[in-house]
């Protein structure tokens, strides 16, 4: 059985510059033109920023997450991209979002994220699945609300 669904996992190096607030007006205009070009392009994925590191999952048509990633890789607001996974999936791991965000609080990171993310950047072949589990959990723990059986019971 071929799918039409392609995913990649990657990690990279944070190079933005300045504070707090430069940092998350940069993350929301991330998100902003992710949310909008992903839909275009039927991408969904989730994105993790912990200040240091960026890891980023996108799933789709593999045209659309070809496209996305081209683009990601120009992206000067961070370096050193490692792919940790790609593939072809059955069925989506972030089905309803076109770019879900888990980012950790600058003030008091985490601690399991960063080491999950150095790990990845020093074994990157080994630590796909760990960065992805990580990932989804983040996210099913921060935006639970978007989850088809958390809205049908909220209405």
């Amino acid at each position: 059985m071929t799918s039409d669904l392609y995913q990649i996992l990657y990690c990279s190096r944070n190079c933005m510059h300045g504070g707090t607030p430069q940092t998350a007006l940069e993350i929301n205009n991330i998100l902003s033109a992710s949310r909008r070009n992903n839909v275009k392009l039927n991408v969904t994925g989730a994105l993790l920023f912990n200040t240091v590191f960026f890891a980023q999952v996108l799933e789709g048509p593999l045209s659309g997450v070809e496209k996305i990633f081209e683009q990601i890789q120009r992206d000067l607001r961070h370096s050193d991209l490692i792919v940790l996974d790609s593939g072809v999936i059955e069925v989506r791991n972030f089905p309803v979002w076109s770019m879900a965000f888990a980012g950790a609080d600058a003030e008091a990171p985490d601690p399991f994220i960063a080491a999950t993310l150095n790990a990845a950047v020093s074994a990157p072949s080994a630590a796909g699945k760990d960065v992805l589990s990580m990932l989804r959990n983040l996210v099913l723990q921060e935006d639970a609300w978007a989850l088809p059986s958390r809205r049908s019971s909220a209405i």
